[in-house]
Formats: structure tokens, C-alpha cells, sequence
């Protein structure tokens, strides 16, 4: 990507636990991820804190990029980017970001196809907690997060902490391994070394799309 060799552009490290981007800074610069994960959060006025999701370097640039979305705003970042490990981006100034993007059409396509995604994201988990269907929800993500791993249907780590799955909910911890605990007496999923193992697909998949309710 010729973005990363433009004027001022430069190669930094982030190590785990550290800030990519403060919620309410004002934003001079956006992140290529190249290697690394980090998460983005929201500290709310309760002093609740909701994770949004994951950002992990991506096959498609766009989706490698770390803040982005906000320069489309007011520049004022509404959320904390965390590293949640050692990190390695390329840090890009928002002006030589603006004026290359400027003339390419199908790179503010994929940003708004990006912020399309987010909204869905959010109005999704807000439409689950206004009717209660926050366990739903969950079975959703752990859906969402898994991949088959030497015959094992396993949900990312990420998604397995009980205390990150609630802050990605927007509910109590306590909340979640009520769930989980629903999910693991109906014999569902369960909980291994390697994190939780969907067993059954097809019970799990019917609780996502909400045609069943999870007594708890």
C-alpha cells in the first residue's frame, strides 16, 4: 500500500496495556495495524465500560486501520483504543490520510460499508438489552467468534473471558456465567483449556436468531 510510504508517515510500537487512541482526544493521527491486537472501548458516565470489538490485522486494508472513522466526525475520538498486545502500526497523519483517500472512491466505499457495520453492530446489542434478549445476543457472538481448531469448534479467546464478554454485552459478569451455565447444563457448549467448545451448532444457532428463549 503506496499510503504507508507517503511523507510523515512512520513505523511505531505499542506495548500491551498501552493507549493507541484516548477517548476525547482529539485525533491527529490514525494506526495501520500490521501486527498485534488491540480492543476498543467506552468508559460511559456510570463508569461502566463497554467494549465495542476487536481490531486485528486484516487481509483488506481498511480494516487494518485504527481510528479511521473518527477523522469522518468531529475528530473527537468517543472511544479508547487498548492494546491488548504488543503491538506494531504504522502511524499516519489524518491530513495525508484526508488527501490521499480523497480521489478513490472504493476506499471511502469500503469506510462506509465499515461504519455501516459498526452502526448495525450497536443497534443490535441495543435493540438485545431493551427486550431482554441479551442471552441471545451472546450466543450470537460466541457464533460469530468460533472457528474449528483440530476438530474442535472453538470460540476466540477473546470471547471466552467472562468479564470481556460482559463488557462487549453491556451486562454483568455474573449475567454471562449464568448463561454460559444455561448453555453448559443443555449440553450446548463447555469449557476447556483451550476455552469454550460449541458442541452442539445447531442449538446454539437456533438461541441466536432468537427462536428460543435461555431460562437463566
Amino acid at each position: 500500500m503506496d499510503l504507508l510510504k507517503q511523507p510523515g508517515v512512520v513505523r511505531c510500537e505499542f506495548k500491551k496495556g498501552e493507549y493507541i487512541i484516548r477517548q476525547e482526544e482529539n485525533v491527529q493521527f490514525l494506526y495501520y495495524l500490521e501486527k498485534g491486537t488491540c480492543h476498543r472501548t467506552t468508559f460511559t458516565e456510570k463508569g461502566d465500560e463497554i467494549i465495542f470489538g476487536v481490531k486485528k490485522p486484516s487481509p483488506k486494508f481498511i480494516q487494518s486501520l485504527v481510528g479511521v472513522l473518527i477523522l469522518y466526525s468531529d475528530g473527537i475520538s468517543m472511544s479508547n483504543f487498548i492494546a491488548d498486545s504488543n503491538c506494531s502500526c504504522y502511524k499516519i497523519p489524518k491530513d495525508t490520510f484526508l488527501q490521499y483517500v480523497q480521489d478513490k472512491p472504493d476506499i471511502l466505499n469500503e469506510l462506509i460499508f465499515m461504519a455501516m457495520r459498526e452502526l448495525r453492530e450497536l443497534a443490535n446489542s441495543f435493540q438485545a438489552r431493551q427486550e431482554g434478549k441479551v442471552a441471545n445476543r451472546l450466543c450470537a457472538q460466541l457464533l460469530k467468534n468460533s472457528q474449528t481448531k483440530q476438530g474442535k469448534l472453538l470460540v476466540n479467546k477473546d470471547y471466552s473471558n467472562l468479564t470481556k464478554m460482559g463488557r462487549f454485552l453491556g451486562i454483568h459478569k455474573v449475567t454471562v456465567a449464568k448463561i454460559i451455565k444455561a448453555l453448559k447444563e443443555e449440553g450446548i457448549i463447555d469449557k476447556e483449556k483451550e476455552g469454550i467448545v460449541i458442541l452442539d451448532e445447531i442449538q446454539l444457532a437456533s438461541y441466536a436468531k432468537g427462536e428460543k428463549t435461555i431460562n437463566y
